[in-house]
């Protein structure tokens, strides 16, 4: 039984355009890459990069995929974050292919890829919400999910919204409560009905 090869998509492509540039940026040799990834536990033959690497002339096949753990390990050995190594060095209006997604802007791939926005041509705040809710850990997104934070967290977060609305409307009683309104309308779990 013989298996088809998947050919490897534009991600890949972008993984094998990225680590060939921060791996010329940091002055490293394929041989010091491989050296210094196999240090780490997660040995890379010198061979195996110049595969991965040669993924980006873009047939993709018979040139090696990243997996997950490769992925990690030369980001951490480049010092870099995983991110550098799957999108464009660019953040600007620039068309990037997506794997599974299609086309996108370059910083929308980005602010996708940071978890700040969904991957969609057009979103709103409940998509936004449900996103990151789902992409980021708490304390990292500006939603929570009902129940997830304690009530000192919660008087925390109330005492904060006070001093801001104090600065921002210093001397200003009716600026203060209206900024107040504002913060209770965005996160109705810390100022419950009434409060």
């Amino acid at each position: 039984m013989s298996t088809a090869r998947i050919e490897i998509g534009p991600s890949g492509r972008a993984v094998a355009i990225n680590l060939k540039r921060i791996r010329g940026v940091r002055g490293l040799s394929l041989r010091d890459l491989s050296r210094l990834v196999t240090e780490t536990g997660r040995p890379l033959s010198v061979d195996a990069l110049n595969k991965i690497e040669n993924a980006a002339g873009g047939g993709g096949t018979g040139t090696r995929r990243v997996d997950a753990d490769d992925l990690v390990a030369l980001a951490v050995v480049l010092g870099v974050n995983p991110n550098a190594l799957l999108l464009p060095p660019v953040a600007d209006s620039t068309e990037v292919e997506v794997t599974a997604a299609g086309s996108f802007p370059a910083g929308k791939v980005w602010n996708w890829a940071d978890g700040r926005e969904p991957l969609k041509k057009s979103f709103d705040e409940d998509d936004l919400a449900d996103f990151q809710m789902h992409a980021r850990p708490k304390g990292r997104r500006r939603y929570y999910m009902p129940g997830e934070r304690t009530e000192e967290e919660l008087a925390r977060k109330r005492a904060a919204d006070l001093e801001i609305a104090r600065r921002i409307n210093a001397g200003d009683p009716t600026g203060e409560a209206s900024s107040l309104e504002v913060m209770r309308k965005l996160d109705r779990e810390a100022y419950p009905e009434g409060e």
